[in-house]
């Protein structure tokens, strides 16, 4: 029998990491490729379009924060397509080019772990909150290609 003296301690994977702090329900998450020591509004867009006022764009998802962090212009400049989204039952789903998921295994990112507090849902999206006030983070996880959600399909362009 094992005691607290002898048992080796579990180490916790970046993405259980996240995911405790995610069930706290007081943090929202933004990944990027890049360190960033304080994260500042900048100008969102979605399919090459200005999409709302500039602000920090986070979600209270880790999954969603994580694949950010990995998939993006930056780790994959050529050939970048990606998509993901919360299907009708509220689970999400995940898809990347397979150039991507064929030269993923080396690739990390960071996610940010900031304060709920000054953040809001984006149209009423579950997965989109933003705030247009400079924040610093409490917490900043690297994250690796190991990290990802299970289960990322193939985007097929639509």
């Amino acid at each position: 029998m094992q005691t607290p003296e002898n048992q080796e301690a579990k180490e916790v994977s970046p993405r259980e990491k996240l995911h405790a702090l995610e069930l706290e329900g007081k943090y929202v998450f933004h990944g990027s490729p890049g360190h960033i020591s304080i994260l500042e509004p900048k100008q969102a867009y979605n399919f090459g379009k200005e999409h709302g006022e500039p602000s920090i764009v986070a979600t209270p998802m880790a999954d969603v924060a994580i694949f950010r962090a990995v998939i993006n212009s930056k780790n994959f400049p050529e050939n970048h397509a990606s998509s993901f989204g919360v299907n009708e039952d509220g689970t999400l789903h995940f898809e990347a080019s397979k150039d991507i998921l064929e030269n993923i295994k080396s690739k990390k990112g960071f996610v940010y772990v900031l304060s709920k507090a000054g953040f809001k849902s984006f149209e009423g999206s579950p997965m989109e909150f933003r705030s247009t006030k400079e924040t610093a983070p409490e917490e900043v996880i690297e994250v690796t290609a190991d990290d990802l959600p299970e289960s990322i399909g193939i985007y097929k362009n639509k």
